[in-house]
């Protein structure tokens, strides 16, 4: 994985999207951060380097199609898809009233027998991505690879490693895993969906 450019961290911060404290996530994961996941891709400034920097992770696997299963995700799989060679297509799935996620039959021929490429802002169950990949896979996609933002949740989903670009600054660990619990920090935070 590439070292996170500064300049990202540096907007993450400034735009007061970035909260430090003891957080413990749907995933039973635990961290020192919380990113404001409704406005993380809202600026395009940052959106576009995050973009970038997801893509040069994935710039020699030949990717045909960046998949989101999110209104958040599909606007970060925008940028991804834009900074790959050859630029990628992007596809996404649809809400129902039901809660499930759809994709569009029109959008088919993009995920059958492609390269895929998963991107959400971020994973805080991981249960999203991992149903979403399966309806992918399902559809005759083949998974090339997971990414985020920041992923609070497993550490891989089916046979692919979650990569989450702020992981490097801002890890997610197991409760007994975690360096903050160990210091005897009883203060902790639950971020929920």
């Amino acid at each position: 994985m590439s070292t996170l450019d500064s300049a990202i961290l540096d907007c993450v911060k400034e735009d007061g999207l970035l909260s430090e404290g003891h957080f413990a996530y749907p995933s039973g994961r635990h961290s020192a951060a919380h990113l404001d996941y409704d406005r993380l891709v809202t600026n395009p400034a940052a959106a576009s380097r995050m973009g970038y920097a997801l893509a040069k992770m994935y710039f020699t696997a030949k990717i045909d199609t960046v998949a989101a299963p999110s209104v958040w995700g599909a606007g970060l799989a925008q940028w991804v898809a834009y900074f790959l060679e050859p630029r990628a297509r992007v596809v996404y799935a649809t809400p129902q009233p039901d809660g499930s996620r759809e994709i569009a039959a029109r959008l088919h021929p993009l995920i059958s027998g492609r390269r895929l490429l998963l991107i959400d802002n971020v994973t805080l169950s991981g249960n999203t991505i991992e149903q979403f990949a399966s309806s992918l896979t399902d559809l005759g996609g083949e998974i090339i690879g997971i990414a985020c933002l920041w992923a609070g949740s497993n550490q891989t989903i089916g046979r692919h490693d979650v990569v989450g670009l702020l992981n490097s600054h801002y890890p997610s660990w197991d409760q007994d895993e975690c360096p903050i619990c160990a210091a005897g920090v009883k203060d902790l935070e639950q971020v929920t969906l």
